[in-house]
């Protein structure tokens, strides 16, 4: 069954039945069992069947460049020209993939961790309660735990003045230390503009809920690779701008030591109809150092679960925590060889000689991309690009 088949059966299938299944390397699985799997297991699974041959999609067209500080586009000093790049020229010519913030990914839930908030809240609150060393339960609600904790602070304010001890017990780790200041800070910030207690607390604890959900997105980053040079949803849409752009084939070497953390790193796509809720296991890693254990409940159940609707792309993609503030040169990293690249069915003769120049340069084989004439599918060109009527006179297949 091809991959368009899988997604219909799954789509159509009765709810209870959709939402325990899952579609992973083309093939339809049991969502339960998938998630029960650590990284060993699913990585292992994972590299059995990995494809030998990955894709990935170029819209090969110039972007204009951006003062960080500013905002505004950074302009030549002696023409007044805005600068521009072109990033997908760049990544042909230097064999490299740029590892991109998924928050800039297309789908809105693309790597997004899914926390829920009202249990997020119950849990702060009673954390800083533990912190702060008053007496509660583990089974008090929201409001208990609020009350208690603004309770302390009040007593705290009317006794001192300000609220910098409200914290009894030593911070754990540095994290901890970092985010309890964090909290008397936004706390502060709030009495200050004058909201009661009451909005304080709870326009603190949405801060801290962000700026969670902002660090587990910004743990990693990630570059996404397809495993066919022929989609036609990939070809026409952004990734290729419209057939415009190219199509780099990479081939993968799982037993060359140099490219073992590529290999190691790289993983399927988890399609499905569900989101699991991960905001009791993350609270508890909140201020805690990272370990491997978070960040691949991070991985697993964020940035390698896409919805069912985008199983056609039958996605690879490779993980890897970098650092935030980085320059964007050092988000480029070097892949696996390329040893073909496919040119788009209305790339213009000139964006077609300057992918081909540099593929002679580099000795890349190249081939063009055609539509079938029978049925509705994209197929390599029988004729070389330097021979073909429709480059050499620059007008559409």
């Amino acid at each position: 069954m091809d991959i368009n088949a899988l997604i219909q059966t799954l789509q159509s299938a009765l709810p209870q039945i959709a939402e325990s299944c899952c579609i992973v390397n083309g093939a339809l699985m049991n969502l339960t069992e998938v998630q029960n799997m650590g990284y060993d297991e699913f990585s292992m699974r994972a590299k059995m069947n990995m494809p030998l041959k990955l894709y990935k999609y170029f819209p090969n067209r110039l972007t204009e460049l951006v003062d960080k500080k500013t905002g505004k586009p950074i302009v030549d000093e002696t023409t007044g020209d805005k600068k521009t790049v072109n990033y997908s020229i760049q990544a042909l010519r230097d064999n490299t993939v740029f590892m991109q913030s998924p928050s800039l990914f297309d789908d809105v839930y693309d790597s997004d961790i899914s926390l829920n908030y009202s249990e997020y809240e119950r849990a702060r609150l009673l954390e800083y309660c533990i912190r702060c060393e008053i007496d509660v339960k583990e089974a008090m609600e929201t409001p208990e735990l609020a009350n208690a904790l603004m309770q302390t602070i009040a007593d705290m304010i009317n006794s001192t003045g300000n609220i910098d001890s409200l914290f009894k017990s030593a911070p754990a780790t540095k994290n901890e230390d970092l985010s309890n200041q964090c909290f008397l800070l936004e706390l502060k910030n709030q009495l200050y503009k004058g909201k009661d207690l009451g909005e304080s607390l709870r326009n603190a604890i949405v801060s801290d809920f962000n700026r969670y959900l902002q660090y587990l997105q910004d743990s990693f980053r990630a570059t996404c690779f397809a495993t066919t040079p022929y989609s036609q949803l990939m070809w026409g849409g952004s990734y290729a701008d419209c057939h415009r752009g190219f199509c780099v084939e990479y081939t993968v070497l799982p037993n060359d030591p140099q490219y073992q953390k590529l290999f190691l790193n790289l993983f399927p796509m988890i399609y499905c109809k569900v989101r699991p809720n991960m905001t009791e296991k993350l609270v508890k890693f909140q201020d805690k150092e990272p370990t491997m254990e978070l960040l691949w409940d991070i991985y697993f159940h964020g940035a390698l679960r896409k919805s069912i609707d985008w199983a056609f792309q039958n996605e690879w993609r490779l993980l890897l925590p970098m650092e935030r503030n980085r320059e964007e040169k050092d988000y480029c990293v070097s892949f696996f060889p390329i040893t073909k690249v496919f040119l788009g069915n209305r790339m213009s003769h000139a964006a077609r000689k300057e992918v081909i120049d540099i593929c002679h340069a580099r000795n890349i084989p190249y081939i063009g991309v055609t539509r079938n004439p029978n049925v509705f599918e994209m197929q390599e060109c029988a004729i070389k690009c330097e021979e073909c009527p429709h480059y050499t006179n620059n007008i559409p297949k």
